[in-house]
């Protein structure tokens, strides 16, 4: 019997804020889709759902996200929790520890954040390719890619990196953005 060769060490899938019954959102449900087909197009063994508890909230998005991929038929034996992350770069960071000798991955994310995340997973030392589950694009994709935006920029002036820090000059131009009074 010949072993089946995958095309990557692991598909990540990353969370994103749950309701607030801590049940999958629209777009929540729609990365599930996404990393249960390519799991049964077989490019990859292991699923890594990435995301933790969140304040607010009671339950980790891994956890929602396992019960979403087990529902559309991945077996729990395949799917691996990284359920201490709060943001993309820890996403990326602990699922990196988790996998050691992992190297491929295919991000599984929203279309609107697949390129800051892919990104973010090269940061880390993974060779990573990405699939956006598309969502509809309305006033509220403009509105996160506008978010996703002030993201990349901090990824690249190094402020996600976890020393650097976000200068103070920039608060009021995210808060803006971002619709926080100040």
């Amino acid at each position: 019997m010949r072993r089946k060769i995958h095309r990557y060490d692991a598909i990540l899938i990353l969370g994103v804020e749950l309701g607030r019954r801590d049940e999958p959102t629209p777009e929540l449900r729609r990365r599930i889709a996404e990393a249960a087909q390519a799991y049964h197009e077989g490019l990859a063994e292991v699923v890594v759902a990435c995301g933790g508890v969140l304040p607010g909230h009671a339950r980790a998005e891994a956890e929602v996200i396992c019960e979403g991929l087990c529902d559309a038929g991945v077996p729990g034996s395949a799917v691996r929790l990284e359920n201490r992350s709060q943001n993309t770069m820890e996403n990326f960071r602990f699922a990196a520890q988790m996998l050691p000798g992992a190297q491929r991955v295919l991000v599984v994310t929203s279309d609107y954040h697949v390129c800051r995340a892919v990104a973010t997973a090269r940061r880390v030392g993974l060779r990573a390719r990405g699939r956006g589950a598309r969502l509809a694009h309305d006033a509220a994709w403009c509105s996160c890619l506008l978010k996703e935006g002030c993201y990349t920029l901090d990824l690249f002036l190094g402020w996600q990196d976890g020393e650097g820090r976000r200068p103070a000059w920039t608060r009021p131009l995210f808060n803006r953005i971002f619709g926080i009074q100040a």
